[in-house]
């Protein structure tokens, strides 16, 4: 069995389009040199480093190599790549959404879908929780969110 874990935040930004789990959503976007997608970014982390490899920021780095304001979508298609997503088999992944800006229960069944759609996988193989930081901190204060993935593989 193969685990991985993957972690983002970013900043709030009002000039910013809100994009999370490769869709893209009514209300305040992050700041960011891509689309700022938290819940994708962790995701490749996670997928990462389930098998070992480097870090997103190692493929994507936050400079004039990567294209500003890529699609996180793009991001996640060569992570696949990277990883021989079709040598492995997901066996669930368990998502923390951390906000005090985004209601995630308003949204975890179009997120849930989209991600089932994106890697080919049974929905009932991902959970997503929304948490609040009971407005303590950078998230709390309502300046940034942040997401946490799971994830558990298995040789195909």
């Amino acid at each position: 069995m193969l685990v991985g874990i993957g972690f983002d935040i970013h900043e709030h930004s009002e000039n910013s389009e809100l994009y999370l789990a490769g869709l893209k959503l009514e209300g305040v976007g992050f700041k960011a040199h891509s689309d700022g997608d938290i819940i994708l970014h962790a995701l490749c982390d996670a997928l990462l480093g389930s098998v070992g490899k480097k870090d997103i920021g190692y493929y994507f780095p936050s400079n004039s190599k990567t294209p500003e304001n890529i699609s996180s979508l793009k991001i996640l298609e060569k992570v696949l790549s990277v990883i021989e997503y079709p040598s492995l088999k997901i066996n669930n992944i368990d998502i923390i959404f951390i906000s005090q800006v985004i209601n995630v229960s308003k949204i975890r069944d179009k997120i849930i879908e989209n991600l089932a759609n994106l890697l080919d996988i049974n929905s009932s193989k991902i959970n997503i929780k929304g948490k609040t930081t009971d407005n303590l901190g950078i998230i709390g204060n309502q300046s940034a969110s942040s997401c946490q993935v799971i994830i558990s593989l298995t040789n195909a």
